[in-house]
């Protein structure tokens, strides 16, 4: 295997009035190997950038071959389906989402359940729903009540684990919450939905929860903008609460 070392690799899109900037990183794990674990695409490609640039959404790695000017897109990471063949090179596509922003801003715009390491790659991963659609996406959602059919009278611990499905109702979990916030730079979105098909927000600017030291205090901060207001005039149907890193400079 040759020395460890990686790329970066910049994606610029020019829109009308904007520019948006994408970095991922890949790191070179093996030489004169081939794989054929879960292969998403071969294509014709000129460098190892353009080749890299093959690898979007659901790519976690890929192999370029220079001599032969090929790319190899794969779905998963190594495994044993690894065979000897010279020539190729394969990067390990190094990006672990924390929450669903990261998971936004590295091109996933599909609303539905993802996989987020808040606790870090060494850690387990967390299922949550991801909101890609509401106010440009990129909100992990902490709380679904849906159908209510999920008893919310829980145990300590069981709000500090979470509880549930993301897919329906859902507590993420306290100590999720407080790895998401603790830096003090995520807004927090609240959607209620009346039995009459109303449906009101309120989004905070500022929102975390500390630890269990803590006992998981709320801290909320203006500025404050919706129609929820304080009270409701009609009976619940279903709620939602998600969360999303702010834009801090």
């Amino acid at each position: 295997m040759g020395a460890l070392w990686a790329i970066y690799l910049i994606f610029v899109f020019f829109a009308v009035s904007q520019c948006t900037i994408i970095s991922r990183k890949y790191i070179a794990k093996l030489d004169d190997k081939i794989s054929n674990e879960e292969l998403l695409g071969q294509h014709k490609s000129t460098s190892v950038i353009e080749c890299a640039a093959r690898c979007q959404r659901e790519c976690s790695f890929f192999g370029f071959n220079p001599q032969m000017k090929k790319c190899r897109t794969h779905k998963k990471n190594f495994t044993s389906e690894i065979s000897d063949e010279a020539g190729w090179r394969y990067y390990l596509h190094d990006f672990v989402p924390k929450d669903c922003k990261d998971l936004h801003d590295n091109g996933h715009s599909n609303t539905g359940v993802y996989e987020i390491y808040p606790f870090g790659i060494r850690s387990r991963a967390v299922r949550v729903y991801c909101d890609m659609d509401t106010l440009n996406g990129g909100w992990t959602a902490i709380q679904k009540r849906i159908n209510g059919s999920l008893s919310f009278n829980r145990t300590w611990t069981e709000y500090k684990n979470g509880f549930g499905d993301p897919i329906q109702d859902v507590w993420v979990g306290n100590d999720v919450i407080h790895q998401l916030t603790k830096e003090n730079t995520s807004s927090l979105y609240v959607s209620i939905t009346l039995q009459n098909g109303t449906t009101l927000y309120e989004m905070y600017d500022r929102f975390s929860v500390s630890d269990e030291t803590g006992k998981y205090q709320l801290f909320l901060a203006g500025p404050v903008t919706g129609s929820l207001e304080d009270s409701l005039g009609g009976r619940l149907s279903k709620t939602y609460f998600s969360i999303q890193k702010r834009n801090v400079i």
